[in-house]
């Protein structure tokens, strides 16, 4: 639990303190950075916007690509 909330809490401060993103955008990049599709869908009709899917459009492939290689330098190195 604590690998999973840590790194959101502070993606979150992070996002709203030093990029100034707006509550929809932050809450959007998180959910991509967390590749989680179903928390997309629950913020957009929650937010009745599209602009949670922009910032989810745009974090989401760093993510993935993120995820991946990560998983294969620790296969490598481990």
């Amino acid at each position: 639990m604590v690998m999973t909330a840590v790194p959101m809490i502070v993606g979150y401060f992070f996002a709203k303190y030093a990029l100034r993103l707006s509550l929809l955008n932050n809450h959007g990049s998180l959910t991509g950075a967390m590749t989680s599709t179903p928390a997309l869908g629950t913020l957009t009709s929650v937010a009745k916007t599209d602009d949670v899917a922009a910032a989810y459009a745009a974090t989401y492939p760093i993510a993935l690509i993120s995820v991946v290689l990560v998983s294969q330098f620790l296969v490598i190195l481990f």
